[in-house]
């Protein structure tokens, strides 16, 4: 093992807490932030003494390998650390939340929102995707750059349901990057985060399933819509690395029961042997992922139908707003399958 992997101790998600509780030690104003730095000193001692249990890595703890109560124990820093807003503390902090669900490492949870959530699994998580959204309205571009990449990465993991109120959380957090940030890239990469997201969410309507095989957007066919001022040759490539590089991010456990269960929950699983159309009568009986789906859509039609107010009738923020849930719409139209073109909801 390397120094980094042994600092968290021999957990796989030790692995990744450990060198960034390390990293925020060292970025924090230590007056200011003394209660952060004691907690990470005692998550980092209790890292020392976890490893992986090899009976039940599947459990139905949100962290890997590890019971329920060291999960809510071993995140607390990371939620204070991102609640800082202290941007030397945030960006390792956003950059492990990036890596816990990229890997698969944050798992076994349907994250609704935290009013209707009595599970503390997934209150937990919640709390952790609620500071990492707020993270985004700090007015900083490469904070903005990071909250994107964790949001994206949570929802594209197999391995945990975004789903409700928290899904549409998630997807205006990204939509206050684009119409506030002032760096042309940061908007294209946010554009390109929420068109990914809606390929996600709406393969997976498709399909039934969490499981899915989806297509990476094509950043340079995004912007051929609007945003012309913004489509800079170097910005486009940006992006695109951007989102390839969160959606290509893999280092999952091997084990991928956990990923199976949720799907069930969520009423997913391939609907072998049925045509279209058959699969498609069947819609009137929603599962939740084909539920979210629609309220996803529903959403985006309101949005996109918002007038401006009298006292401000030439609202430019709303006005990208609109067009910009119309190019979302119109991503869903033009990449969406048989079951839902010949859904009559929609």
């Amino acid at each position: 093992m390397s120094a980094s992997q042994t600092l968290g101790g021999a957990s796989r998600c030790g692995w990744v807490l450990g060198p960034s509780l390390d990293k925020i030690i060292k970025n924090v104003a230590w007056r200011k932030h003394s209660q952060l730095v004691s907690t990470c000193k005692s998550v980092l001692d209790k890292l020392d003494s976890l490893s992986d249990d090899p009976s039940d890595p599947t459990s139905c703890s949100p962290l890997y390998g590890l019971s329920s109560s060291d999960a809510d124990f071993l995140l607390q820093p990371l939620i204070m650390a991102l609640e800082s807003a202290y941007p030397k503390v945030l960006e390792p902090a956003l950059d492990c939340a990036f890596r816990l669900f990229s890997f698969g490492l944050i798992r076994g949870c349907e994250i609704n929102d935290n009013n209707n959530n009595n599970n503390n699994n997934s209150s937990i998580i919640f709390r952790l995707i609620d500071s990492v959204c707020k993270c985004a309205s700090l007015d900083d571009e490469s904070i903005e750059l990071a909250v994107l990449k964790v949001l994206l990465s949570a929802v594209r993991s197999p391995c945990i349901y975004i789903r409700g109120d928290c899904l549409v959380y998630v997807v205006r957090s990204c939509y206050n990057v684009y119409l506030g940030g002032h760096s042309g890239t940061n908007q294209i990469c946010a554009k390109a985060v929420l068109a990914q997201m809606m390929i996600i969410v709406f393969t997976r309507v498709e399909h039934n399933s969490m499981l899915v095989d989806f297509k990476t957007v094509s950043v340079f066919e995004l912007l051929e819509f609007a945003d012309r001022n913004l489509n800079e040759g170097s910005s486009i490539q940006f992006a695109q690395n951007f989102i390839s590089e969160i959606v290509e991010a893999k280092d999952n456990p091997p084990n991928v029961k956990l990923s199976l269960d949720l799907q069930e929950k969520a009423g997913g699983g391939e609907e072998y042997g049925k045509s279209a159309e058959e699969a498609a009568a069947e819609l009137d009986g929603y599962s939740k992922i084909r539920e979210d789906g629609f309220m996803l859509y529903k959403n985006l039609c309101k949005l996109s139908m918002k007038f401006s107010s009298q006292e401000n009738p030439d609202d430019q923020i709303l006005l990208r707003g609109k067009i910009l849930s119309l190019e979302l719409l119109n991503v869903i139209t033009g990449n969406a399958g048989p079951i839902w073109c010949t859904n009559e909801r929609q």
